[in-house]
């Protein structure tokens, strides 16, 4: 291509482009007017017709240990970080307990509705430490209700910690001191049958021996005896019988009570299981006093309680208008471009 071809080129496409900018222009009404109807209308969508949305946040710092004390001993947490803890707040015994304390269920709402009303923040851990702060934000059609959800879904959600905990150690607590007891029933006849052979024994030892007459019989075969003797003295044997037999009688009765006491716990951990399993019927919970069950009162707290929002999360009428007048704007300029050369173009045929 020569210098005279590409200085061709340059007039051609500023008429070309002029054009273009002169045809917008004669169409400027429809484009002018579909970017406002564009933008009115989005508004009006917005305004009217979108439901607004508000956020509450809740501020959750826990710190879940490993191993929880009891009274029945030292129970291994069936979770090892505070990322899975935070992540059971949308377990559907939670959301289920929350749907009632809000009315949630008689209006028809589903679960998964409630769910997706709840968001868990970023999580920030390292490799070397931890997260042990969550931000959780529940949203909901007005401000006051907003606050309201937040605080229902904590409370069931530190309840259900705490039920989760009790129904674990619950479970491995019953099992492990039904296990003793059997184990201790089989100890405790092992040493009934020792003090009866014992007692048997010592009823058939002598609680002296007389040395005289021993002293006869030795006379009679080595001869005599340079020595002092002694009439009767204790024989220990009797003595060793006694002793096995005491022993044998404290470490039965240690061992009776130690399983009265096992049956105590039993007793106990029944009745926790029932209220368990009242929890999971009715989504109430009555609070023990052992400490089974207090693992979130040391371990998670909320440093402060959850406030109305002042202002709602979305939609955004200005977000909204802008857009709706980029997309009209688009739309218009479009449509004039087809009507000044497609039309135009059939109206010269």
């Amino acid at each position: 291509m020569d210098k005279n071809q590409m200085n061709m080129q340059y007039p051609e496409e500023e008429i070309s482009l002029k054009e273009l900018f002169l045809a917008l222009w004669r169409q400027k009404i429809i484009i002018i007017s579909i970017t406002l109807i564009a933008a009115i209308l989005t508004g009006i969508i917005s305004v009217f017709v979108l439901k607004p949305v508000y956020h509450s946040k809740l501020n959750i710092v826990m710190n879940m240990p490993e191993i929880h004390t009891t009274k029945y001993g030292d129970y291994t947490l069936p979770l090892t970080t505070n990322q899975q803890y935070i992540n059971l707040i949308t377990s559907n015994n939670i959301l289920v307990n929350t749907m009632k304390d809000m009315g949630y269920d008689a209006k028809g709402m589903a679960l998964e509705d409630l769910r997706e009303k709840i968001t868990i923040g970023p999580m920030t851990a390292t490799a070397n430490e931890e997260q042990n702060s969550f931000e959780v934000k529940v949203a909901a059609d007005n401000p006051e209700e907003a606050s309201k959800l937040a605080k229902a879904l904590y409370n069931n959600y530190v309840e259900f910690l705490d039920v989760m905990t009790a129904e674990g150690a619950a479970e491995y607590y019953y099992n492990d001191f039904s296990v003793k007891i059997r184990s201790s029933l089989v100890e405790l006849e092992t040493n009934q049958k020792l003090l009866e052979k014992n007692q048997e024994l010592l009823s058939q030892t002598p609680q002296t021996i007389n040395q005289k007459e021993a002293a006869k019989e030795i006379k009679n075969s080595a001869g005599m005896l340079d020595y002092v003797i002694l009439e009767n003295i204790i024989n220990p044997n009797y003595t060793e019988l006694e002793l096995n037999i005491i022993e044998n009688k404290q470490t039965i009765n240690t061992i009776e009570n130690t399983i009265e006491l096992y049956k105590t716990y039993l007793e106990e951990l029944d009745m926790l299981k029932v209220e368990i399993g009242q929890y999971y019927e009715t989504g109430e919970f009555s609070e023990l006093q052992s400490n089974i069950v207090s693992v979130s009162k040391t371990n998670i707290s909320l440093p402060s309680e959850p406030v109305a929002p002042t202002r709602k999360t979305s939609p955004s009428n200005t977000k909204n208008v802008v857009i709706g007048a980029l997309l009209g704007g688009m739309v218009s300029v479009l449509i004039a471009l087809i009507k000044e050369y497609w039309f135009k173009k059939e109206s010269d045929k």
